[in-house]
């Protein structure tokens, strides 16, 4: 049985080992237990990304060479994964079930470490999991960031600044490696904990469902989403796994830690289930987001009138086209500036299909997540004919209410529609979780 080596490390390191002396390197030499949870594991990640498997989204196509009617490999064959890793459990749990994996599923890792700089022992951290990758043969790139001048100067909190640090690191190592897609550790419990946090904050359905195993315009997965901390916990046990433990993940000062060790638990006195009425939650909310986006995008294709769709800038010769229309020298992924939805794309349109469809036009206009009731309030304004109402979204996003009797709204049908726009987008924004 082949076992990795512990490489020399300083007195720091040393004093907190990450791994056991001994641990196998083959998923087949591992305890059957481990092997059935890298195998679930493994199950997850192969089922989500055919879901996604559009021309679009840069997943890799499996066509055989010469048109030969072959067996098509996995999905996940051949691709390259960033991981990004704390040494925190979830984190080492994700790096060590890919690294078994990968033979089986042809995948090729690069690990992403960020010091934040926040507690006087995260350096040394950092440098263990460096070493950890080392020893499990996966290269790696660790670096430093101060999160606290971050913070400072984008005027917002250390767990947001934090956020943006990391994103920000994973994407400019996905991109310099050449890797497709950047895997986060996010669990069954944080995705428990973004649904109250979406509910705290009034998201709408599907929002509601929480996060996304896989988000193709951000290029993330989350293949332990619907892995439950406390399986986590055995399996790191089982292996022998000593996790770093952040003592900011108890600080009652961050609102996700006071869900976390104060409202869950409550949650879970009532319902000792609640995990999997979570999943639940999430598996109707992905099967919704799915029909919408089917049905939305047809309801869009229908009122076409040749080049230019409901989502697409005005036409030039629009009082309005100046103003919307996509600067010519813009990246073809930027998101546009101002959008257009034509009054007769609304109308004969049910009041659920209509809200949805003011959440996609804001959501192509970049980061923000537009509060249902706001979505409503637009709607309400929209219903009653009120031109020139105008509706604040966050993302420094606004929609307009096109009067009826206006001149410039190019021609008839488009009048009383509503007009979409975006500010100019700030530096290193991201989404939340």
């Amino acid at each position: 049985m082949p076992h990795s080596h512990t490489p020399l490390a300083s007195p720091a390191l040393t004093a907190r080992p990450l791994l056991p002396q001994r641990l196998p390197l083959r998923l087949q030499d591992l305890p059957p237990t481990a092997a059935r949870f890298c195998l679930r594991v493994g199950d997850f990640l192969t089922g989500e990304l055919p879901r996604g498997a559009t021309p679009d989204n840069g997943i890799p196509g499996h066509a055989q060479p010469g048109g030969a009617a072959e067996a098509q490999p996995s999905p996940v064959s051949g691709l390259r994964l960033v991981i990004g890793v704390s040494g925190g459990a979830d984190s080492l749990c994700l790096l060590l079930v890919l690294r078994w994996l990968a033979p089986r599923l042809g995948l090729r890792l690069h690990a992403a470490v960020l010091d934040h700089g926040l507690r006087p022992e995260s350096a040394d951290e950092a440098r263990a999991v460096a070493a950890l990758c080392r020893r499990l043969g996966v290269p790696c790139r660790a670096e430093r960031a101060d999160v606290s001048d971050l913070a400072a100067r984008e005027c917002c909190g250390l767990e947001d600044a934090g956020r943006r640090a990391r994103y920000a690191f994973f994407e400019a190592e996905r991109q310099r490696t050449g890797a497709d897609w950047t895997c986060t550790a996010h669990q069954a419990d944080d995705l428990c904990e973004d649904v109250l946090l979406r509910l705290v904050r009034g998201t709408g359905w599907p929002g509601l469902g929480g996060m996304a195993a896989m988000d193709p315009a951000r290029r993330i997965l989350r293949p332990l989403l619907t892995t439950e901390r406390r399986d986590i916990d055995a399996f790191l046990a089982d292996l022998g796994v000593q996790p770093v433990r952040d003592p900011s993940n108890a600080d009652p000062a961050y609102r996700r830690n006071r869900l976390r060790h104060q409202v869950l638990p409550l949650l879970r006195a009532e319902n000792p289930a609640l995990g999997e009425a979570v999943r639940s939650l999430w598996e109707l909310a992905r099967c919704d987001a799915d029909y919408w986006s089917r049905h939305l995008a047809h309801a869009q294709a229908g009122h076409a009138d040749g080049e230019r769709g409901a989502d697409a800038p005005p036409r030039p010769a629009a009082t309005h086209g100046a103003a919307c229309a996509t600067p010519p020298h813009a990246s073809p992924v930027a998101p546009p500036q101002c959008i257009l939805l034509p009054g007769r794309t609304l109308r004969g349109l049910h009041r659920a299909a209509r809200l949805r469809l003011y959440k996609r036009m804001l959501d192509r206009l970049g980061p923000g997540q537009p509060l249902a009731a706001s979505l409503m309030d637009l709607d309400a304004a929209w219903h009653a004919g009120r031109g020139g109402a105008c509706v604040q979204f966050p993302g420094g996003k606004t929609a307009r209410v096109i009067p009826v009797s206006d001149s410039n709204a190019g021609c008839r049908e488009d009048a009383g529609g509503i007009e979409f726009r975006a500010s100019a987008p700030l530096p290193d924004q991201q989404e939340q979780a």
